[in-house]
């Protein structure tokens, strides 16, 4: 068993001043002040020193780490992620994939799933095949919904799917979305041009999860409403903000590249934060930001661009993106967490689990300091090497 102490514990509620968590076979058994926990004397003493004490990172999009593609490599990305705090990951399988390489890929990451190598992968994202070719780098590989072929999708991927993404406007997207909802899949709605009625039918239906708020999104009308009404109208992103039963994913960089700061604060006043979900679209490109001058955007550590050129996921890790979205925001420590941890796995069915810290859940936990760098990571109670 362990004890850690002289800790702040982040809560869904607030935070726990000198507080102490006692750990043992892989759970939190108790947690509180340390006046009102009583610690065996078995105990490994871990003094925190301060810190906070949070839930482990739940990233729920994420297509590789460090040099390490999800579809390659899954154990290696997952190990990058894993050293950064994230200890719930589920990786990303891209739309510009051919069917035979995303066939694979769900392979390669059930097996490292069935491993439990490095043991914080839970599961899969299908981002497509199916989306808007208007939307998205690389669209260009993208098809249309095909039975035979989402079919077989879930077949050889099974309950390791955590979510799968489409865009509501396209042909047959009615029948992909209840065929999705009828596995207990959870939907997401993303690389779309859909209008308005479109986005509001879809999460009345059941989709729950909007991949990537801003990014990837357009409007049914077209750039070229503007000329008429001076700005454009009805963007899927506007639709997604008001929908009250849908999750938003955001890409929360350092330069506020994939959301603009205003659409940043927008996204936290609108959808707040029981609805947003930090993560870090992680892409693995030859992209070198030291090859580019500060002020060229291409510099930055957190961005990634593919071989055309044209921004492409990023270098995010949850950390970082959780200190941006304070930077960009001014979001509260506890309101940070439920974005990066408590929100991902309501959104993924995982809650029960992980992504809060209380008794009988598993002690996946991070340590920080005062200003959220990462100290120590727990992966069911034990220590990773950070």
């Amino acid at each position: 068993m362990k004890a850690i102490t002289d800790t702040r514990i982040v809560t869904e509620s607030g935070i726990i001043e000198n507080g102490t968590i006692i750990i043992g076979n892989g759970l939190i058994r108790s947690m509180g002040p340390e006046s009102e926990i009583e610690i065996p004397s078995s105990c490994e003493i871990v003094n925190a020193e301060g810190c906070y004490s949070a839930p482990g990172f739940v990233d729920i999009h994420c297509h590789g780490g460090g040099d390490c593609s999800a579809r390659e490599n899954p154990a290696g990305a997952a190990a990058f992620h894993l050293k950064e705090g994230t200890t719930s990951l589920t990786l990303s399988l891209a739309y510009n994939l051919s069917f035979t390489d995303t066939l694979r890929g769900i392979d390669k990451i059930r097996e490292a799933m069935s491993a439990s190598v490095p043991g914080n992968i839970n599961g899969i994202f299908l981002e497509g095949p199916f989306i808007n070719p208007l939307f998205g780098s690389s669209s260009e590989k993208t098809r249309e919904i095909d039975k035979q072929e989402y079919e077989e999708l879930f077949s050889r991927a099974g309950n390791a799917i955590r979510q799968w993404m489409y865009a509501p406007e396209l042909n047959n997207a009615e029948s992909f979305a209840e065929f999705v909802l009828s596995k207990g899949i959870p939907l997401a709605i993303g690389h779309t041009g859909a209008s308005p009625e479109v986005i509001e039918k879809a999460v009345h239906s059941g989709a729950s999860i909007c991949t990537h708020l801003f990014d990837a999104m357009g409007c049914h009308l077209g750039n070229d409403s503007v000329v008429t009404t001076g700005i454009i109208q009805d963007s899927a992103a506007d639709a997604a903000l008001i929908m009250d039963n849908l999750f938003l994913e955001i890409i929360c960089d350092s330069r506020a590249v994939h959301v603009k700061p205003a659409n940043l604060k927008l996204a936290y006043r609108c959808g707040g934060p029981e609805r947003i979900i930090l993560i870090t679209d992680y892409s693995v490109y030859n992209h070198k930001p030291s090859d580019y001058p500060e002020e060229d955007v291409r510099s930055a550590v957190d961005l990634n661009f593919n071989s055309s050129g044209e921004l492409s996921g990023s270098r995010l890790t949850m950390n970082q993106a959780l200190r941006n979205m304070k930077h960009h925001t001014g979001a509260t420590v506890p309101e940070l967490f439920k974005m990066a941890s408590g929100n991902p796995a309501k959104a993924i069915g995982i809650y029960n689990h992980v992504g809060s810290l209380e008794p009988g859940k598993m002690a996946n936990i991070i340590l920080l300091n005062s200003r959220l760098d990462l100290k120590d990571v727990f992966l069911r109670g034990e220590i990773v090497s950070v």
